[in-house]
């Protein structure tokens, strides 16, 4: 069981005992919810009541008091402790009980009587604690909190008794009292002796102060009620702008209950007053009494306006400065919410979201906003997070309950309202929102009855008499609808909903004059954001009396409010009202909206002129959609929308077959559909565009691609002999053929067949003729320009000519990429870089034109390819940056050298999804192509979609012809991919087949092949074809280095550890050999340790292949140069012909590297090469056995001599030289020489130089 279930059963049963008032088992079900929830403020609310009623006193306080912390807004627990406080006043001090009370005062502020009785018992308390003014002030306090005018004399009477207990009155407070009597005596006679503006203005500023903070004793103050008013329209006479005349005027209206009038003065005085906050208050209270939430908006902008201004101002009551600026950002949220227009339902939640756990008013407004703005699952989660902060509250459940009903989940609305309602008999709001549940659910006697209750509950909510007007209107009662309509909106005159309904029953009724009254009134308001209804109707009452130029401003204002809102622009009985909007749907681009309400005025039969304009209508809206859904490649979807347009012409057409316009749009309707891929080029359309002895409009016939086309042309040409000269019929004639002619040449032969170009001849033809008829049009110059570029055309000075034309004619992003693709087609990469320049600054939106220019970039190398079509994917679809796109990232991922690096590695990680959804786009629409589907399945590979890789796979091999030898590699390559893909999804027999069935394998198709026999449990067949990938296949050591390891595992399976490890060791060696192979520092060493691992093995011809092979790859490398000598030199052969050979190449490595080293001025390395040099021509002559004329040998050491006097190899090889020459018997000065170079060199050159000198002495 969850935690929640245990806490919710455990307070079940609390309060079960509760009733019972067995208080043990109270603390006992209290404990078990709080040991899984401590801060649940039922359980410490029902544990603090147990714990007083058993005598634990301390424990109930310290319960009560950890309540108060888990919500502090709540008064249950606070009102607990005051209870215990004043039964027990042992429990705490007289300081912590005022805090009590002081913190009460702050949270009860609607019940006058517990209002009255907090403040009392908080006088009594100070005034014990011998705190008598704050008693007093604590009383003044009460005075504006109660609306009884008894019950405030009667606290004037007790602030009097506690001031006369004081002996000394402060004296602030006493000249404060005595100043306010002298000054309005003091204006009243200067007003009677001079009649002029100021002392009136004084007078009226001293009756704002004084009613709106009444004083005990009314009568004893010099001015009385009759006498301000007096000095109030004397006042007004001199100065109708006078500010606080004004306010003082409102202030009598507001007491005669004239609210209209008293808003008016209020609103001027509370203007021209300046930064005072206590006339925006004044007004405020007015506002929200009358529903006035535009004007409540406004008043609270003004005071936090003020307050902005100055921190220091007078906050009205002595209110807290932060208390009253959240007070006004509240109040103004909970205007927005009731206004109820999107706009403000964001405004409203932008400031709720501030506050929405201090108080459970702010929660519940937010939930109320995210409600009537449709955000059902942010509501659930306020909901959930209100129910945890303040517990199990009656008005989360009302809530709840609403929310159900905008879900549409009526019945479990109607089971939670019923609930509430019962819980709480006397919430309106509860009854109105049942009410509104019923009359949803057709229940319209309990709607009535639920309507009746909430309007008896609270006559000032609006919300019954609205329903109730509904009530009485769906019983034909319209004079009562009408009444209810008048008092819901005179309660709530900002409900757009009741306006709407008002206004719509006046039309019915004919009670035009009140209509055209209601909706100037609404539209001349200020504040009004989602009026647009009253807008529109007032433009249809502005059309039906012929006033045009009215009609069209009032429709424009409906747009400019608000163009996304439809629910007000179409009442559910209204047929002209929709036919009205439709034609403003398309207008503004809500296609849809405009189907349904085409698709509404055809299911109520009107009249056949009607039916022709609505199928006319609603075809046009279908195709415009199916543009729109081309646009976002959903092909599908262009499909059923051409096909449900031609249903509808051809029912318009057996209606008025003499209109050129339905048989234009059928062609349109037609030539849509053109794109549609092989899988969706079978149409089911009416039979009668075929035959047209068919009368069953309803009966429908399969056609192919080809034939769709076909039947547009003839529809277009049947609107020619309506209108034959028409440019625009010709210039989608010459389209729709020119179309015809590419699905010819897509088929077999079709670029040499005779048809194809007839069919390109006369859509030049028909292109031609519309030019002549419109010669300034550059959208049919644009099509000639295309249609004249094609091969089969082959006019390219036509093209360009017609091209640049619509460049002229038509300036405009389309033609210029046209005119750029033409230049790029025949290599003119300059002119065609301008081109698509001039298209992306007219529209740099358009994708078309950036694809243009990746091409080109593409073309001349540029290295800024990838990150324009990377640009071209943000901005749209097309088919060339899709696979453009797709083909860079592929491509990126696949280069093992760049792969490595970590910042390539996080761009192809970003960029795959991208690349993923380009390439699976671009499939879809070419459906045929292999290569793009093949990439289709690698970016679906890459990104671990392998069921789908699959099947795109499979879908290359399908549209590969096995009969065509040139596709012979691309089949292997996308059997090699499937393969993979399938071992990945563990179809290991499946992959096998794919690899076997590959006719040129490679490395890749071998390590796949014997991956799969691995994963069947073939470990034989896995080794086998390892170890010919091995020897035969491995492009590189990094490869071998895999492959190793791999014939590693399979060793250690075979229970071969020795070997296992032998090829691991094998592999790491190269694996980390790998990264230094082409450094130049270490590619000799590298090249080195490599050859002698050969020769190692016994394989010396492969030694020499290594260093043969990297000599290529790096000829400027001195050591490569001498280390291949020295192999040579090494190496033993078994005749004399190859031992010469040998040492001659010997030599003329050991000289290359000479000269690199002497240029490089490596001195050591010089030597080297020199005594290697020497080694190599003496091991030459010796094997030649050549005469001692020959001193080839012996001008070698004489040079590494003069190189490196002071190498003893160098001379040591001058030895041998003259050995070989034949002077080791004739010159005497050999002998020492090789004793003393035997003291200086290396161990083994002074142990032959020894040797040397004995047999010479």
């Amino acid at each position: 069981m969850s935690v929640m279930n245990e806490v919710k059963f455990a307070l079940r049963d609390a309060k079960k005992a509760m009733k019972e008032n067995d208080f043990e088992a109270v603390a006992k079900h209290c404990k078990t919810a709080l040991k899984y929830d401590r801060k649940n403020y039922n359980a410490l609310l029902l544990f603090g009541r147990a714990c007083q009623e058993l005598g634990k006193l301390e424990d109930s306080k310290k319960a009560l008091m950890m309540a108060t912390q888990v919500d502090s807004e709540s008064p249950v627990a606070w009102q607990g402790l005051a209870m215990l406080c004043e039964k027990q006043p042992n429990i705490s001090t007289l300081d912590e009980t005022i805090t009590i009370y002081i913190r009460l005062t702050h949270i009860i502020k609607d019940d006058d009587d517990k209002v009255d009785n907090v403040y009392r018992k908080l006088a009594a308390l100070q005034l014990k604690n011998d705190e008598p003014l704050k008693a007093a002030a604590t009383l003044k306090l009460l005075t504006t909190k109660l609306k009884d005018h008894k019950r405030v004399q009667e606290v004037w009477r007790s602030i009097a008794q506690t001031l006369s207990g004081i002996k000394d009155l402060p004296d602030e407070h006493a000249s404060e009292t005595r100043q306010l009597v002298k000054l309005v005596e003091a204006a009243r006679t200067m007003a009677e002796i001079f009649p002029t503006y100021y002392p009136l203005e004084w007078i009226c500023r001293m009756y704002v102060l004084m009613t709106t903070n009444p004083q005990e004793d009314e009568e004893g103050y010099p001015l009385s009620s009759e006498e301000a008013r007096t000095y109030i329209t004397k006042l007004l006479r001199l100065n109708r702008a006078s500010p606080w005349g004004n306010l003082a005027q409102g202030l009598v209206y507001k007491g005669e209950g004239l609210y209209i009038e008293a808003k008016a003065h209020l609103r001027v005085g509370a203007e021209r007053v300046g930064n005072n906050l206590l006339p925006w208050k004044i007004l405020l209270e007015i506002q929200e009494a009358t529903n006035d939430w535009p004007g409540v908006e406004v008043s609270c902008k003004k005071s936090l306006k003020i307050m902005e201004a100055d921190e220091t101002i007078t906050i009205p009551d002595d209110e807290g400065f932060e208390a009253y600026r959240t007070k006004m950002m509240l109040t103004q949220a909970k205007a927005y919410v009731i206004m109820g227009h999107k706009n403000h339902l964001r405004q409203a939640v932008d400031i709720l979201e501030e506050h929405a756990y201090t108080s459970l008013d702010c929660g519940l407004l937010l939930v109320r906003s995210r409600i009537k703005l449709l955000e059902f699952d942010q509501t659930e989660d306020e909901l959930l997070k209100l129910e945890e902060a303040f517990g199990e509250h009656s008005q989360l459940k009302l809530l709840r309950g609403c929310l159900l009903r905008a879900q549409g989940e009526r019945q479990k609305a109607m089971q939670v309202l019923e609930e509430f309602v019962e819980e709480e008999p006397k919430s309106a709001e509860g009854h109105l929102e049942l009410g509104c549940v019923y009359f949803a659910t057709g229940e319209l006697q309990k709607a009535q009855m639920s309507c009746m209750r909430a309007g008896k509950l609270n006559p000032k909510l609006g919300g019954p008499f609205l329903y109730l007007g509904h009530f009485y209107r769906r019983q034909d009662n319209m004079e009562k609808a009408v009444k209810c309509y008048e008092k819901a909106l005179s309660l709530d005159p900002c409900d757009d909903q009741t306006g709407a309904a008002l206004s719509d029953l006046y039309r019915i009724l004919g009670k035009y004059e009140a209509n055209i009254n209601l909706l100037h009134r609404i539209t001349n308001e200020g504040g009004r954001a989602s009026c647009c209804w009253a807008w529109l109707r007032l433009g249809l009452h502005h059309l039906a009396l012929q006033n045009y130029d009215q009609a069209i401003q009032a429709f424009q204002c409906t747009l400019k409010i608000n163009p996304d809102d439809r629910g007000s622009l179409c009442g559910p009985q209204g047929v002209q009202l929709c036919f009205t909007s439709q034609p403003w749907s398309s207008i503004v681009g809500e296609t849809l909206d405009a189907v349904k309400d085409y698709e509404t005025v055809l299911k109520r039969e009107p009249i056949k002129p009607v039916q022709v304009v609505s199928l006319i209508g609603l075809a046009e809206a279908l195709i415009a959609a199916a543009r729109k859904h081309y646009e976002q490649f959903f092909h599908a979807n262009v499909k059923d929308a051409c096909l449900r347009a031609l249903v509808c012409l051809i029912r318009a057409a057996s209606i008025k077959p003499e209109s050129a316009c339905i048989w234009k749009l059928i062609g349109d309707a037609c030539t849509l559909l053109y794109p549609m891929p092989t899988s969706l080029s079978n149409f089911s359309i009416p039979a009668k565009l075929i035959q047209k002895d068919v009368e069953d409009l309803e009966e429908m016939t399969e056609v192919d691609k080809m034939q769709i086309l076909q039947i547009g042309a003839r529809c277009y040409g049947v609107a020619l002999q309506v209108t034959k000269d028409d440019a625009m019929l010709w210039h989608d004639l010459g389209v729709n053929t020119y179309l015809q002619g590419k699905v010819l040449e897509e088929g077999v032969d079709g670029r040499n067949d005779v048809n194809t170009r007839d069919l390109m001849d006369r859509s030049v033809m028909a292109l031609r003729k519309s030019l002549s008829l419109d010669p300034l049009n550059g959208k049919t110059w644009n099509s000639l320009g295309i249609v004249a570029a094609h091969n089969l055309v082959g006019q390219y000075a036509l093209a360009q000519h017609a091209l640049i034309r619509a460049c002229e004619y038509q300036p405009n992003a389309v033609v210029w990429t046209h005119l750029g693709a033409f230049y790029l087609t025949h290599s003119e990469h300059s002119l065609a870089h301008e081109a698509f320049s001039q298209a992306q600054a007219l529209d740099p939106s358009f994708v078309t034109c950036w694809v243009g220019q990746a091409l080109v970039a593409e073309k001349v190398g540029h290295s800024e390819v990838f990150d324009l079509f990377r640009h071209t994917t943000l901005l749209g679809i097309q088919v060339e940056s899709c696979v453009g796109y797709s083909h860079h990232v592929t491509n990126l991922a696949s280069d093992s050298k760049k792969n490595t690096n970590q910042r390539t590695q996080y761009t192809i990680k970003q960029s795959l999804p991208a690349a993923t959804d380009a390439s699976t786009f671009y499939s879809r629409e070419k459906e045929e192509d292999v290569i793009g589907l093949n990439m289709n399945g690698l970016t679906l590979e890459m990104m671990g979609l392998y069921q789908s890789a699959a099947k795109a796979y499979e879908m290359a091999m399908a549209a590969i012809d096995p009969d065509q030898p040139e596709m012979q590699d691309c089949l292997d390559g996308v059997r090699c991919n499937l393969g993979r893909t399938l071992t990945a999804q563990g179809k290991v027999e499946e992959a096998m087949k794919q690899f076997k069935a590959i006719k040129s394998p490679d490395y890749f198709t071998q390590c796949g092949l014997a991956l799969a026999s691995l994963k069947a449990g073939q470990f034989e067949d896995a080794y086998n074809g390892y170890t010919a990938a091995l020897h035969w296949l491995a492009p590189d050591d990094t490869q071998k280095s895999h492959i190793l390891v791999a014939l590693a595992s399979l060793q250690y399976k075979f229970q071969k550890s020795d070997e296992a490890k032998n090829l691991l060791f094998q592999g790491a060696a190269l694996a980390e050999l790998a990264p230094y192979e082409h450094h130049k520092d270490y590619l000799h060493h590298v090249a080195f340790i490599k050859a002698a691992e050969a020769t190692a093995r016994g394989n010396t011809k492969e030694a020499k292949s290594i260093l043969s092979r990297t000599i290529h790859q790096h000829p400027s490398s001195a050591p490569l140069w001498r280390s291949l000598a020295r192999h040579l030199l090494t190496t033993t052969t078994s005749t004399s012909k190859k031992i010469s050979g040998q040492c001659s190449a010997a030599a003329m490595c050991a000289a290359a590297a000479t000269k690199l080293s002497q240029a490089a001025g490596e001195h050591k390395t010089i030597t080297q090469d020199a005594v290697t040099s020497v080694m190599a021509t003496l091991g030459l002559e010796v094997s030649i056995q050549r005469n001692s004329k020959n001193k080839t040998s012996l001008k070698q050491a004489q040079r590494a001599v003069l190189m490196c006097p002071g190498s003893p190899e160098a001379w040591a090889m001058l030895v041998a030289a003259q050995i070989v020459a034949g002077h080791g018997q004739t010159d005497t000065h050999l002998a020492p020489l090789a004793k003393i170079l035997s003291q200086k060199g290396s161990p083994q050159i002074s142990s032959w130089l020894q040797t040397i000198s004995t047999r010479l002495a």
